[in-house]
């Protein structure tokens, strides 16, 4: 696959491919956990978080060098100044408490509620957004967030006998985290350097960020057990399809479509997110994760339908990749 192929795709074909693969993320590492001890041949703790996110992150910023060059990407960095690269960094070591905070969270809560509580992602933005951007939200937008909190409150309250769950309150944050890296592309990325520069910075630092911690924490030994058996099949799936191609398909569709088309289109990253929890983990939605999803939905449709009221002059950083929700974010 390369860019003219990329290019021949339907844009909304290839904005739906690339929701579909990025929503399989949090089923997959479930799956992963679920499943390590036995497609590693036997080994006790094949899976942690350290290792799933430093290969998944690693393979990712080399595809993404090997798709637009290693030496472009060095290229644009040379040409940014100090106070991008500190943005990079920061988002880097965002993009990594992320991840982290998906993975631990779903080892606490089911897929179906990361996948419905994840999109408090972008209410969060839009907040921030008010504060530090000074972007105005409409009485559309607001009444589309309404619903979205109801929706995510529902199934906080309903899944867990009205009590505060761990892993859903680390999905929450997550959301939060993911808010604040789409800010900073606003606020620092958009205007000083390349897309391509950003992903890779992105996946290359919270790749190393997790080798540091986890060779601290445990020894480089730690990795070891990523190899065994047939993990490493899974693995490579895991971060040259759910990663990578997500993103390509991602980034190939943006630049020819809008911000309403994109945002309309989105809407079935939940229901592929869901679906994927049934087939994969066996996780049957109840009827209130059911009807949280039917509000969640009203409330991301009438968000977007306000959006497009507020402003017909978008900036493309407002089809940023980063805007999507970081379940599936890398």
């Amino acid at each position: 696959m390369n860019n003219s192929l990329l290019g021949q795709i339907n844009p909304k074909f290839s904005l739906v491919i690339s929701r579909a693969l990025a929503a399989l993320r949090p089923s997959l590492i479930a799956f992963l956990v679920a499943n390590g001890t036995r497609l590693s041949g036997g080994v006790e703790t094949p899976i942690s978080f350290c290792n799933v996110l430093f290969v998944g992150n690693f393979c990712a910023a080399l595809a993404v060098g090997g798709w637009f060059g290693f030496n472009q990407i060095w290229a644009d960095l040379k040409l940014v100044n100090r106070r991008t690269i500190i943005g990079l960094f920061i988002n880097g070591c965002l993009s990594a408490l992320l991840s982290t905070l998906v993975f631990l969270g779903l080892k606490y809560t089911t897929v179906t509620n990361s996948v419905l509580l994840s999109r408090l992602g972008p209410v969060f933005f839009a907040l921030m957004g008010t504060i530090l951007l000074r972007k105005r939200i409409t009485s559309f937008q607001w009444f589309g967030f309404s619903f979205i909190i109801a929706g995510v409150l529902g199934i906080v309250l309903t899944t867990n006998m009205y009590q505060i769950n761990l892993g859903d309150l680390m999905i929450i944050g997550s959301a939060i985290i993911y808010a604040a890296i789409a800010v900073i592309g606003k606020l620092v990325l958009s205007k000083d350097c390349s897309l391509r520069l950003v992903v890779f910075s992105r996946n290359f630092i919270s790749s190393v960020i997790f080798f540091i911690i986890a060779s601290y924490l445990f020894g480089p030994s730690h990795f070891s057990d990523i190899f065994s058996g047939q993990l490493w099949i899974i693995m490579s799936i895991y971060a040259l399809i759910v990663i990578v191609l997500a993103q390509l398909f991602w980034y190939a569709s943006l630049n020819k479509l809008d911000s309403q088309t994109v945002g309309k289109l989105t809407i079935m990253s939940p229901i592929f997110g869901v679906t994927y929890a049934f087939l994969i983990n066996g996780e049957r939605p109840s009827k209130s994760h059911f009807l949280a999803f039917v509000i969640i939905t009203i409330g991301v449709f009438i968000s977007s339908l306000g959006k497009k009221l507020s402003s017909k002059n978008e900036t493309e950083i407002d089809k940023n990749p980063q805007m999507e929700c970081t379940t599936s974010a890398s």
